[in-house]
């Protein structure tokens, strides 16, 4: 009896992972720390997930003309990270996330693209992401993705205790109907001009903006696409590096000292 309960727990354990709640609720983001730039899955209020590392499609890194930089990408246990020189100004990425098939109770099954007429609710999910690590005017300008939040003023001059204004773009143009935006996971209501206002604090743009749309395509098939907008100011020193600082000055008092007690 035993035995075929721990059968029935493992079997179960190894079908789990094949459903997720809800599928579409998943972005993609990206997060400096400690001189990488590290690609994360998941729900930003929740924290980051492992993910498989393949569904990575495309990544460009940016300087502030907007030209290209080549860069380095690393593989960690089960994510990804990006490496590139200093003059790093954006980065944007896409992100596949597969076919995913609705089934009951907000259940979601991964399947293949040839399964697609098995079931009669399939989503396509595809995730974009654009981080912003410093502003010029060709940056200001939209990057024509599928689906994409375009910052309407430089989110590091955004004073804090004011909102930062953003819009919804697909390939450039707005998208004002069926757009649902978040921030810190709560929805964000949409200003009469079809603008979105995102609040900054003290510490700038503290989470990803997190912006989804869904079209139909053939028959069952539902596109469904996400994406996300983050703003980081890597001029400021990370805290390990003040620490560091901070060491090596208490270094030099403490040479000083031993000079003046000579």
């Amino acid at each position: 009896m035993f035995l075929a309960k721990i059968k029935t727990l493992l079997i179960a354990a190894a079908i789990l992972p094949c459903f997720i709640q809800p599928a579409s609720a998943h972005i993609v983001w990206l997060d400096y720390k400690n001189s990488e730039y590290n690609i994360l899955f998941g729900h930003p209020e929740e924290g980051p997930e492992p993910y498989e590392t393949s569904r990575l499609k495309q990544a460009t890194v940016y300087d502030t003309n907007k030209q290209i930089l080549p860069f380095n990408l690393n593989q960690k246990q089960d994510a990804l990270s990006l490496t590139a020189d200093k003059n790093v100004a954006a980065i944007q990425g896409f992100f596949d996330n597969g076919y995913f098939a609705g089934l009951s109770n907000d259940q979601y099954l991964r399947i293949t693209e040839q399964e697609i007429p098995k079931y009669d609710n399939v989503g396509h999910y595809l995730k974009y992401t654009k981080a912003f690590y410093d502003w010029s005017d060709a940056l200001a300008k939209p990057f024509n993705l599928p689906l994409e939040i375009l910052p309407l003023q430089n989110p590091f001059a955004v004073t804090p205790g004011e909102n930062l204004l953003v819009r919804v773009l697909s390939e450039g143009k707005p998208i004002n109907d069926n757009v649902t935006v978040e921030y810190f996971g709560q929805v964000v209501a949409k200003n009469l001009d079809g603008t979105f206002s995102i609040p900054i604090t003290q510490n700038g743009l503290e989470q990803p903006i997190e912006a989804s749309y869904s079209l139909p395509s053939n028959g069952n098939l539902t596109i469904s696409y996400e994406t996300s907008l983050t703003a980081q100011n890597i001029s400021v020193p990370e805290p390990s590096t003040l620490l560091g600082l901070g060491f090596v000055g208490l270094l030099v008092l403490y040479k000083k000292k031993l000079l003046l007690n000579k």
